[in-house]
């Protein structure tokens, strides 16, 4: 006959209370009589010191991973598996780990130390955790957008900028040329000295696509985003005399003269 516990060694005696062999490892006298442990304690009327519930250690670990292992007296693989949980698959076998082991602790083929400390320290060190996760989204939620909005203002700051040069340029060429304007943007920038360092018709600059058009009684100059609410939010258009509209290029429109 074989040890219940050890299947591996033979039995020494038979336990007294529920009759399963018992190799010398596993036997236990007591008043003359040979025990298996958990025979032993239920004999002595004390709880079953190492007895696991295997339904708890499932549902801990299912609560969080790795938990289970904590409870089963198991913290390096409790450890394992809460930092590869987010595979899924890892989080998935911890629970029918947790499960099995604390089944396996309870026939005694897995000697264990409910080990309280490391089962608190895990869980406050979870709760710590996820308390840091939760603030760094909030601080994420608050700082992105802001991070995004002086971005686009920046964008837009200097294409509003650069609209102006532009206005500029070509109004300082009519005023030295009779009051007519310039019908090409190779007048202003191949002028000697130039009116304008560079053309900006067709252009993409900062994330806004650039417009000018000329005619010899005025001009009309626009610049709008690649990406609306991406690389910028308004449309600036100016025209003749230096008038500025401003409008927002998701439909809203906002008047602003300069």
């Amino acid at each position: 006959m074989k040890c219940a516990n050890h299947p591996e060694n033979s039995a020494f005696a038979s336990c007294n209370h529920c009759g399963k062999g018992i190799c010398r490892d596993c036997s236990a006298e007591f008043k003359g009589e040979s025990y298996c442990g958990e025979c032993l304690a239920i004999k002595q009327g004390r709880p079953k010191k190492h007895e696991r519930s295997p339904v708890l250690a499932a549902i801990l670990s299912f609560i969080i991973s790795g938990l289970g292992q904590f409870y089963n007296g198991q913290p390096a693989k409790g450890v394992l598996i809460f930092l590869t949980s987010f595979l899924i698959f890892p989080w998935a076998l911890g629970i029918i780990d947790a499960y099995k082991v604390a089944e396996k602790i309870n026939r005694g083929e897995i000697k264990s130390e409910r080990k309280t400390g490391c089962l608190i320290a895990f869980a406050a060190a979870i709760v710590v955790f996820w308390a840091v996760v939760f603030f760094l989204v909030i601080l994420a939620a608050i700082a992105i957008p802001k991070a995004v909005d002086m971005r686009l203002s920046a964008n837009e700051n200097a294409v509003e900028e650069i609209v102006k040069t532009i206005s500029g340029a070509i109004e300082e060429y009519a005023s030295e040329h009779n009051g007519i304007y310039p019908q090409n943007e190779s007048d202003l920038v191949n002028a000697d000295p130039a009116y304008l360092f560079q053309a900006y018709d067709k252009r993409s600059v900062n994330g806004y696509n650039f417009s000018v058009k000329l005619e010899a009684g005025g001009y009309t100059i626009s610049a709008l985003p690649e990406d609306c609410d991406v690389t910028g939010r308004k449309i600036f258009t100016m025209i003749k005399g230096g008038a500025l509209t401003v409008g927002d290029c998701s439909g809203e429109q906002k008047g602003e003269a300069e």
